[in-house]
């Protein structure tokens, strides 16, 4: 082909284009109609089901299980009896406890009778009486001794002057010396019986003495007992209370989460053998945007729906907002700030659930709708039809006689579907669908109306 066809080529193109750019052949557009009706605000996050206390059933103690019987999803009631230990060493212990009680309860018996010791007080008592009349008649004893000691003393003496004088027989004063040293003797012996006597009244009084610090080191003894006792007591309990834990029961009316262990195996304390839960408090948990957070209030609406809960969505409740956040990695491997949102169930959606034998339970995949705000009868548009222009400002195409007319637009609240629209635009206007770029002021169109364009679920 020469240099001049190709332009010609060219020329005949170029004329081609702007006879069909001039020629305003109506372009074909989708458009949507504006209405009037409820828009809402909405967070849209994974979620799952939970409880709010799930009872973890475990070894109180080392020692062997014996096989548990109860199975997953079976319903047990408050005090029944769900998994017990081999209580054999158990209870020997306890009987060797119970025992040394017994013993220290039989001493502390002993210790305290002491009909003995106020008996012999009481017998001590009676001789010392007698002791001190005896004592006492022998100190008079002894004093009369020793008057007549001294009496035969100065006889002797009187006679011995007048011997010398011969006024006296040796006879008479031999006999008067006799007398003298037998009343001598007598006095000797009447002072020794006197203090024989205070040695023995001493020694009742010592003895006396002797049984009441042993009542007082009996008393002391059975203080030290009755401690003692104490002690055995409590091991006694500890024993009892880890017999009784051997049985385990369950605390609640609920349902069989989990079972780690069917069969009879030695396992420590601890070790967590069973998990229950009341499926009828269960709840659904959710991880928020932390930025998303602060639109959130205790009693927000909710809409929870997913395959487990069925083909429509059910009411909910937010409960719960955490007051921390914690930072988790989304699927695509990026950082993010989340808090967990607590959501209630609507009151008996879950027995409808189960009227409708939906098997829920916890840990199940859901999703959940948390609406911030909602305004009813307002004007709304399909959120595919707004666009913002280079200086940020809301716009859209409104088709009127078959011409594009562009118009700014303040809108209120949105979601990805639907959005509110407080100027520029009223019910019944028809707005065009995702405009293209290409798309101008005043063109002529041929508009083909879609209706309930990317509906809400909600609605």
């Amino acid at each position: 082909m020469s240099r001049k066809s190709i332009l010609i080529t060219v020329g005949l193109l170029a004329v081609l284009g702007l006879y069909y750019l001039f020629s305003e052949a109506p372009q074909p557009v989708d458009v949507t109609a504006a209405e009037t009706g409820t828009v809402k605000a909405f967070i849209e996050e994974r979620a799952k089901t939970s409880l709010p206390r799930i009872y973890r059933i475990a070894m109180p103690l080392n020692g062997r299980v014996m096989p548990i019987t109860v199975q997953e999803d079976e319903k047990v009631t408050q005090g029944q009896v769900i998994a017990e230990m081999d209580t054999s060493d158990l209870d020997a212990e306890v009987a060797k406890a119970r025992y040394r009680v017994e013993q220290y309860a039989r001493k502390i018996i002993e210790q305290s009778d002491n009909r003995l010791e106020d008996n012999s007080l009481d017998q001590f008592d009676e001789f010392l009486k007698s002791m001190n009349l005896t004592v006492e008649a022998a100190s008079k004893q002894q004093d009369a001794s020793k008057a007549k000691w001294t009496y035969a003393r100065d006889e002797y003496d009187r006679k011995y002057q007048l011997f010398q004088k011969n006024a006296l027989s040796a006879s008479e004063l031999s006999e008067a010396d006799l007398f003298k040293k037998q009343s001598e003797i007598d006095y000797q012996k009447d002072i020794l019986t006197w203090r024989a006597l205070q040695a023995i009244q001493s020694a009742m009084q010592i003895g006396k003495i002797s049984i009441q610090k042993y009542k007082e080191k009996k008393v002391l003894s059975e203080a030290v007992l009755q401690e003692e006792k104490k002690e055995a007591e409590s091991q006694l309990e500890q024993l009892q209370r880890d017999r009784n834990r051997a049985t385990m029961r369950s605390p609640i009316d609920g349902t069989v989460l989990a079972k780690h262990f069917s069969n009879e195996r030695t396992l420590p304390a601890g070790e967590i053998l069973l998990e229950l839960g009341q499926l009828d408090n269960l709840e659904v948990e959710a991880d928020v945007l932390s930025q998303y957070v602060g639109n959130i209030h205790v009693g927000s609406p909710v809409d929870i729906e997913g395959p487990a809960i069925g083909p429509d969505p059910v009411q909910g409740k937010v409960k719960r907002i955490y007051p921390k956040g914690f930072t988790k990695i989304s699927s695509l491997g990026v950082e993010q700030q989340r808090v967990k949102v607590i959501i209630g169930f609507d009151r008996n959606i879950f027995k409808q659930l189960q009227q409708q034998q939906r098997t829920l339970g916890t840990d199940f995949r859901v999703r959940v709708k948390i609406y911030t705000d909602i305004k009813p009868d307002v004007v709304k548009v399909s959120r595919s039809t707004l666009f913002r222009n280079g200086s940020g400002q809301w716009q859209a195409y409104v088709v009127r006689n078959n011409r594009t007319v562009l118009v700014d637009v303040e809108p209120g609240v949105m979601n990805d579907f639907e959005a509110e629209i407080k100027t520029g635009i009223k019910a019944g206007d028809r707005l065009i669908v995702a405009p293209s770029m290409n798309l101008t002021s005043g063109q002529s169109v041929e508009p083909h109306l879609i209706k309930n364009l990317e509906r809400s679920p909600a609605d």
